[in-house]
Formats: structure tokens, C-alpha cells, sequence
């Protein structure tokens, strides 16, 4: 359900003026208490994977399973003696272009091309390893060299399925954080430390990853975000009154508000890890519900918030809006969208 193809009595409760969505709309719904997500059906992350897992596994049949094992067996014996047949020429190769790079390269000079590291790369790293100059050589060691391979590992396979890739990282979180409550080596560490120490090893990640899973060529996020673009460009014309939203935007403290809330979830695309946009997003949530206090002259409720999300998003047009949107769903903790603010308001603003 999205609001910018949807029509306005998809978002109607009974009793209600304007655009809601139902509390129950917004939870996972295998009924585990965690937020949804249209992207996973419905489904939270941790539901949804295990949806996905069982949906492959009634998929592979006990005969299909025979057959592949059949010819898995045949497959080795071909492979083995093939192996054994080109093993010859292969070393034979391999002598010859030892000789011919010997002969072509100066001594001392390295030929391995380094891969270029963008700013936002670099400061990630150094305050990633600043961070982990606090903790025990063993820990950060440790912690280095499993994120430091897991990034190598990635980029070795440029053309890897973006979900395929997302479903890697979300497992690569998963074993970090239950090694980070295991391992003797972070024995001790408080909840906020952990928390701390996933945040940076999420934000190292991604950022050094940005150019090869944000708005993939291999996915149709740009063309979704350029008819989302022509489709709000095309609604500019609607008011807050049209919207049922509770906005006076005819009071210069108000429209102060607006403008801040729309910088805030425009700045979202400037990011590039998962949670520094996620934060752009709440930051953007928490000024709607300030833009509300003060029109209404009292706190806002739940009720109140989508139609006035829905318009500070009309106003703003953010750029790359579904990319964005589908970024932070593959590559974000899972923890961070499940529950809390942030979850809370992500799932809002993924539904509009």
C-alpha cells in the first residue's frame, strides 16, 4: 500500500478523519509483535527469513534431491579427471608466464593495483579503528579482521544478486552479534557497548560498499524512484487542509518547522550508512510532531502524524526516495526497523 498509488479509502479507518493507517498495519504479520515491512510481505526481518528459508526448502523435492546427488557424483569423477588432464598444462602456463613477468617486470616494483578508498571511506575507518583502540587488543583484533575479510570477500564479486548480497550482510550482522555475547574476548561488555561497537562495524560496511549496493544497476530502483519523483512533482498542489493534516502553515514558527523537516529527509540521501539515513528520518518525524504541537497548541497522537508525514514528503520530493527506502531495508541492523522510534517511523514512511 503506498499513498502515492493508492487511494485515499485505502488509508480511511471508521471514525477517523484522513489519512490513517492502522496500528496493526504497521506489525509484522506473523503476529510477533515486531514492525513489517511491504518489502517482506508483511513480514519483520526476522520472520520474513525464516519465511524465505521455508519456501526453499518445500521447493527441493526428495526425488529432485536424488537426481542432483546422481549427478553431483558423476559431475566429480568428470571434474577429477579433467582436473587431473589440465593440471599439466596449467603448471606449464604458469612457468611460462612466471618467466615472461620476470623478464617484464622491474625488480621492486609491485603490480597489484590498490583499490581506491573514497573521504567517507577513510573517516569511517579511522574512527572505526579509533573506537577500537578503547577496547582489548584480542577483541578489536579480532573484530578487524572479520570485518576487514568479510568487505574483501564482497567486493571480490561485484555482479552478486543484491539480495543474495543482502541476505550475506544480514547474516554477517547476526554471527557478529552472537559472537560479540559468546567470545570470551567480549566478556563484560555492557548492552550500550555492543550496540555501539554493531554500529560501527554496520556503518564501516556499508560505507565502504556504497558504490556497489546502493540503487544497483541490476535492480529497477531508479526507475521506481524517477515515477515516484514525476508522481509527487505531479501532486504539488495539494495543501495540508486537502491532506487532513493539522498544519497551520500560515504562522512563521510553523513554516520554520516545515522547512527543517523537509531538509532533514532530503539530507537522507547525502548519507551512506543505513543508520546515519535512518537518523535524517527521525529527525524529520520528530520535527512533524513539533510542526503538529504547535499548530494544534497541544501534543500530537499516532492519528495525526501520516497525514502530516505525507505532506512534509509531498513538499520535499526527496531525492532517490525508493532507493533510499530499499538501502536501509537490505542493509540495516534488522534490530534498528523491528522495534523502537526509528522502526517506528521508518515503517510509516515506507508505507506512504
Amino acid at each position: 500500500m503506498n499513498a502515492f498509488s493508492s487511494t485515499r479509502s485505502d488509508y480511511m479507518v471508521p471514525g477517523k478523519r484522513g489519512f490513517h493507517i492502522d496500528e496493526s498495519t504497521l506489525m509484522c504479520q506473523n503476529g510477533c509483535g515486531f514492525y513489517g515491512n511491504p518489502a517482506w510481505q508483511g513480514y519483520c526481518s526476522k520472520c520474513w527469513r525464516d519465511h524465505s528459508q521455508k519456501a526453499k526448502q518445500t521447493q527441493s523435492s526428495p526425488v529432485k534431491e536424488a537426481s542432483s546427488n546422481a549427478f553431483a557424483k558423476f559431475s566429480e569423477k568428470k571434474r577429477h579427471q579433467t582436473d587431473k588432464r589440465s593440471n599439466t598444462v596449467r603448471s606449464i602456463l604458469k612457468k611460462a608466464h612466471g618467466k615472461l613477468k620476470e623478464q617484464a617486470t622491474p625488480p621492486g616494483t609491485i603490480t597489484k593495483q590498490k583499490r581506491e578508498v573514497s573521504f567517507e571511506s577513510q573517516q569511517v575507518g579511522k574512527d572505526f579503528k579509533d573506537f577500537l583502540m578503547i577496547l582489548q587488543k584480542p577483541a578489536s583484533t579480532d573484530i578487524y579482521k572479520q570485518i576487514y575479510s568479510f568487505v574483501e570477500k564482497v567486493q571480490q564479486d561485484p555482479d552478486m544478486p543484491i539480495d543474495d548480497l543482502s541476505e550475506m550482510v544480514l547474516d554477517f550482522y547476526q554471527s557478529m552479534g552472537e559472537k560479540l555475547q559468546s567470545h570470551i574476548a567480549f566478556k563484560g561488555f555492557d548492552d550500550d557497548q555492543l550496540e555501539q561497537l554493531m554500529g560501527f562495524m554496520e556503518k564501516y560496511l556499508t560505507t565502504r560498499l556504497y558504490k556497489q549496493i546502493f540503487c544497483p544497476l541490476t535492480t529497477d530502483d531508479e526507475e521506481k524512484d524517477i515515477q515516484i519523483q514525476n508522481r509527487i512533482r505531479s501532486l504539488n498542489w495539494i495543501s495540508a487542509v486537502q491532506l487532513d493534516a493539522e498544519i497551520n502553515d500560515r504562522e512563521l514558527s510553523v513554516r520554520d518547522k516545515i522547512d527543517q523537516a523537509v531538509t532533514d529527509v532530503i539530507e537522507m540521501d547525502s548519507k551512506r550508512a543505513p543508520q546515519d539515513k535512518l537518523s535524517c528520518i527521525v529527525r524529520c518525524s520528530k520535527q512533524i510532531f513539533e510542526i503538529l504541537k504547535e499548530s494544534r497548541g497541544l501534543p500530537a497522537s499516532a492519528d495525526e502524524f501520516l497525514p502530516a508525514l505525507i505532506y512534509i514528503v509531498l513538499k520535499a520530493n526527496p531525492p532517490l526516495l525508493k532507493s533510499n527506502i530499499h538501502y536501509i531495508t537490505r542493509f540495516c541492523n534488522p534490530s534498528k526497523l523491528m522495534t523502537g522510534e526509528a522502526g517506528y517511523y521508518f515503517t510509516n514512511l515506507v508505507y506512504v
